[in-house]
């Protein structure tokens, strides 16, 4: 055995299996730091409690765990409760861009003044409505001064049409589709929009007397030729904004689902979902935001309200919506160019996050019997045909927090018709007489948040009884219900409406 080889190894360092562990450990260290950093957070959620939430009357959880129960002077305007610091910080940039006004444009661009970036808001009109977004959704919620007649319009604009020969409509020549009744130094505004106010008496059955007010408009001074006789003129006034993610983040299945539960509903309630081509992809997809459901998301939304009722530009829509006649919007100073838009990507981006988050108020009074009472009224007069009370968010929004959310919005999303009283003229797949279900949830908190109570996209109704009152068409069976109720169960109703 003299050529055998005897093979040894030398015995391993005592200190190697600590160093494994060690090394493990690290790397388990940086991997979990790296997805808390970078992929965690964009769940929605941050290491916060959330056991309010949970120990929580399910019925008072209007948003799911994105329900806020902040009841103060800004009821509308609260983020998610505990969001991850990355969101908050994005939340509080959006929160910015939807707070602060837009000055006109001074002809440069954003880099060519700060080319460190920042928040630039410079760039609105030339013709425009606003100067920025809470001007129109004060506090979140609906306009802070609703319109007197002879003054200014605030948070509210006329929207103009003639018929288009093809069975359609169009705005008027020299005009756009919204009138714009602001322009910046040396450029014309298109005209000054007002309201008249006209008082229709009326009775319950059991002799209770109320009185509605039908709104009336002229122009006044319009700046690019004369308005033809056949003109039909609609206003337009800002809803609340609180709730848009969960919105969102509803399935299609969902809401075509509703639509074929009504088919066969009472009273001829027949809702329909509105479809259309998103701005940016041209794809088909489907509405659930603005009063006619004609915009996709709450991207397509914020980006189209820039647009239209400030003139502020966005990747969305880069070119300034002057009209060809109207030679002074042309030439006045931009603030960005379509290359670099007045509202730049980042700005966007914060701002459709900021909507996405924005908590829902928690209903309220739940031990209050009336208001209980009044929630039976409701289901009796079947205004939860349209006003649906229970949704569940679908499983595919970005933001995960956002999917599988129970929520009580107290609408279906849906367009329908509500008779000729509220007719205007079409939009899109909406007939002139069909409208979106708005959402009722956190709609007792108006007067807190807004100071007063004036519904209805033209502010017509100046309560919640009004607001019942103006409903027509597939509405007209449940508001009859609603008369018949002897008043204490109108006021309960009332009253539980006011519980949202």
């Amino acid at each position: 055995m003299e050529n055998a080889i005897i093979l040894s190894s030398a015995p391993r360092p005592r200190w190697l299996p600590l160093a494994l562990v060690l090394l493990a450990a690290a790397l388990g260290a940086l991997g979990w730091a790296v997805w808390q950093t970078q992929f965690a957070w964009k769940s929605g959620y941050g290491d916060g409690d959330l056991s309010h939430i949970a120990q929580a009357d399910p019925r008072a959880l209007s948003g799911g765990d994105l329900t806020t129960f902040h009841d103060g002077f800004m009821p509308f305007g609260q983020s998610a409760d505990n969001l991850p610091w990355q969101y908050e910080a994005i939340f509080e940039e959006g929160d910015g861009v939807f707070d602060k006004t837009f000055r006109p444009g001074d002809g440069r661009t954003a880099s060519a003044v700060n080319s460190a970036g920042g928040m630039r808001r410079v760039g609105v009109g030339p013709l425009y409505n606003a100067t920025g977004c809470a001007e129109c959704h004060f506090r979140d919620g609906r306009v802070e001064q609703p319109y007197v007649s002879g003054g200014p319009m605030l948070g509210m604009f006329l929207r103009l049409s003639v018929p288009d020969g093809k069975g359609g409509f169009k705005a008027p020549d020299g005009y756009h589709a919204q009138l714009r009744d602001k322009a910046v130094a040396g450029v014309p505004a298109e005209g000054i929009g007002h309201i008249d106010w006209e008082e229709i008496p009326g009775a319950f059955p059991d002799g209770e007397q109320f009185s509605l007010r039908r709104p009336h408009f002229r122009i006044e001074a319009p700046a690019y030729g004369p308005l033809p006789e056949n003109l039909i003129v609609e206003a337009r006034t800002a809803p609340p904004v609180h709730g848009g993610g969960l919105i969102e983040a509803i399935a299609d299945a969902t809401l075509l689902s509703l639509v074929k539960t009504q088919e066969n509903a009472p009273d001829g309630v027949s809702g329909k979902l509105s479809w259309l081509t998103d701005p940016e992809t041209g794809k088909k997809v489907s509405g659930r935001f603005s009063l006619k459901a004609n915009e996709p998301s709450l991207r397509a939304q914020a980006a189209g309200a820039a647009f239209n009722d400030m003139g502020v530009t966005s990747p969305i829509h880069r070119r300034q919506m002057c009209l060809d006649n109207q030679t002074a919007c042309l030439a006045a100073p931009h603030g960005g160019t379509p290359e670099e838009p007045e509202l730049p990507e980042n700005l966007l981006r914060s701002l459709t996050v900021y909507l996405q988050l924005l908590a829902v108020p928690a209903r309220r009074n739940l031990a209050d019997p009336v208001a209980l009472r009044g929630e039976q009224m409701f289901q009796a007069a079947r205004c939860n045909a349209c006003h649906v009370d229970t949704l569940q968010t679908g499983d595919t929004h970005e933001i995960a927090r956002l999917r599988n959310q129970t929520i009580h919005p107290y609408s279906d999303f849906l367009l329908h018709d509500l008779g000729p009283d509220l007719a205007g003229r079409p939009d899109g797949l909406a007939s002139a007489s069909e409208w979106r279900t708005p959402p009722l949830w956190g709609i007792g908190l108006t007067e807190r948040s807004n100071h007063h109570t004036v519904f209805l996209h033209d502010q017509r109704a100046r309560n919640l009884q009004e607001a019942i009152l103006w409903h027509g068409g597939e509405a007209s069976a449940a508001k009859a219900r609603f008369m018949a109720m002897p008043k204490a169960d109108r006021q309960a109703l009332l009253k539980f409406l006011e519980s949202l």
